[in-house]
């Protein structure tokens, strides 16, 4: 939360108490508990509550603040984040999907809401349910989220916005016309010169619809 954000709550807290009436306010152990008690309150409600757009430009994010976003059968999944070097955020995805899958398509995050061609190295490790694991690395135009090709169940992801090691690792759940995969997937821009300036957009395999949570970490 920022000074400004944190000196707004704490004003509109001490204006909902209803003020002491003796000669001392100051005083009064009961009036000093119900200010200290509505300023708690009100700065916590703040810090639990989502960063909302304002449908024009990107979201700040302080440290610990965070997004929480719905869509429903998308593709394309805008975060409207503003970020910059040296900034780390987590993402949880959770939803559901139509479960046909599309060749060729994994789940991934376009920074600055666009693809660089064949700037990102990405490794994989994934299983099929009750399968032995299978290992790939393989040259990206964007951070992969998922490898599957289907249809994304799940996904929690770190990011490091550090332009000389910008990085990208998540945990997914995903299915493939039926068959269901666990994977986890590590993607590096080898662009050392880019600027990470909006976290970008999510790209889906499939039509998908839930929540998006972004939170700011450091």
């Amino acid at each position: 939360m920022s000074a400004a954000t944190m000196w707004a709550a704490m004003q509109a807290a001490i204006a909902a108490v209803t003020p002491y009436q003796g000669n001392d306010p100051v005083a009064s152990a009961s009036y000093r508990a119900a200010v200290g008690q509505a300023m708690c309150t009100a700065i916590i409600s703040e810090q639990n509550s989502p960063v909302a757009w304002d449908g024009t430009n990107d979201r700040v994010l302080d440290v610990g603040q965070f997004t929480k976003d719905s869509f429903t059968s998308a593709t394309s999944m805008p975060l409207h984040i503003a970020c910059g070097d040296g900034q780390v955020y987590e993402i949880d995805m959770a939803g559901n999907f139509t479960p046909a899958a599309a060749a060729g398509i994994n789940c991934s995050l376009n920074t600055n809401n666009t693809t660089y061609a064949s700037a990102f190295t990405t490794a994989f490790i994934y299983a099929a349910l009750g399968s032995a694991a299978t290992s790939l690395v393989a040259t990206a135009n964007s951070f992969a989220l998922d490898n599957s090709n289907g249809g994304i169940y799940s996904v929690r992801a770190k990011l490091n916005t550090s332009t000389l090691t910008k990085q990208v690792t998540s945990r997914s759940r995903s299915a493939v016309t039926g068959t269901n995969y666990i994977m986890d997937t590590e993607t590096h821009w080898d662009d050392t010169t880019t600027v990470w300036l909006s976290l970008g957009t999510i790209i889906m395999p499939n039509a998908w619809t839930g929540q998006i949570v972004c939170r700011r970490i450091a």
